[in-house]
């Protein structure tokens, strides 16, 4: 569900195992996404048009706002909307726009460069935002709050958007884009480093060695959560890629998580070696999405 700060978790749970005599761990919310002022995330470079048109000569980036509910900022009650912002870059003809949403640590900054450099070898326009809490989105984020502005994200792009749009998730994103899937009408849905609850993804992180000895349970948050519920009956078309040696979300997750699908419109990529990272720079895998989002 977390890109390189998920081991974290495992850390944790070795940790209290050796301290307290192998007591259980409760998992949290924020143990398993970290906004900025738990990481110190600071933008290195802004993600401007130049950039853009340095890889895209023909796009064009538009900045987005949408703005969240009142009184959902986490742990602190506010009765003010906070915009949740983020960018469309939109490129002439393109007859897909895919709504993007990244792992955790990721930032619309970093991932505006990488999906331009994807928008290249696959003619889409797309769109992407900050988390609540990260970059360039204020607030206090719990992973209810994530799946409800993400809603609200989907409705604002959905309600100006023509043409078909694909929802992609990856890693944390996987679980909103499948929660997107749950409760909208979506023209695609892409799942790239998947699993299938956060409760497993913390448990099969556990080497075998330690988990005679460790109990782990989640937040009643993180309980809600669950990829399997939200699209075992996701009945249009839906790309998963998983990397072969992903040790953020164990493969033989997001295989159950494929397997269950009823979808007769679904497609599975391994990438041989791949971890959970760069899935996509893989010529079969990049392929496979082309094909998928632009058909």
């Amino acid at each position: 569900m977390r890109q390189s700060r998920i081991s974290s978790a495992g850390i944790v749970v070795f940790s209290v195992c050796l301290l307290s005599a192998c007591q259980s761990y409760v998992v949290k919310d924020l143990d398993l996404i970290r906004p900025d002022h738990l990481t110190g995330y600071k933008t290195k470079k802004v993600f401007d048009a130049p950039q853009l048109q340095a890889i895209l000569p023909q796009a064009v980036m538009q900045e987005e706002r949408v703005l969240s509910a009142p009184g959902l900022v986490g742990a602190v009650e506010s009765t003010q909307s906070s915009p949740l912002l983020g960018i469309s870059v939109k490129l002439p003809d393109a007859k897909t726009t895919v709504l993007y949403f990244g792992g955790n640590l990721s930032h619309v900054d970093d991932n505006g460069p990488r999906l331009a450099r994807l928008a290249s070898a696959c003619p889409m326009s797309y769109t992407t935002f900050d988390y609540r809490g990260y970059g360039r989105s204020l607030g206090m984020p719990d992973v209810l709050i994530l799946r409800d502005d993400a809603l609200r994200i989907y409705d604002a792009v959905r309600a100006k958007t023509t043409g078909k749009l694909v929802v992609h998730g990856y890693s944390l994103g996987s679980f909103i884009a499948g929660h997107i899937a749950a409760n909208r009408p979506v023209d695609g849905l892409v799942l790239e480093g998947s699993g299938t609850t956060p409760l497993e993804v913390v448990q099969a992180r556990i080497p075998w060695y330690y988990q005679p000895f460790v109990t782990v349970t989640v937040s009643d948050n993180l309980k809600q959560v669950n990829n399997l519920a939200a699209v075992s009956k996701h009945s249009g078309k839906i790309l998963m890629v998983s990397g072969e040696n992903d040790a953020s979300t164990p493969e033989p997750l997001a295989r159950k998580l494929y397997d269950s699908l009823v979808s007769t419109q679904k497609d599975y990529v391994l990438v041989a070696n791949g971890t959970h990272y760069n899935l996509l720079n893989d010529p079969r895998a990049k392929n496979a999405y082309c094909q998928f989002v632009l058909n």
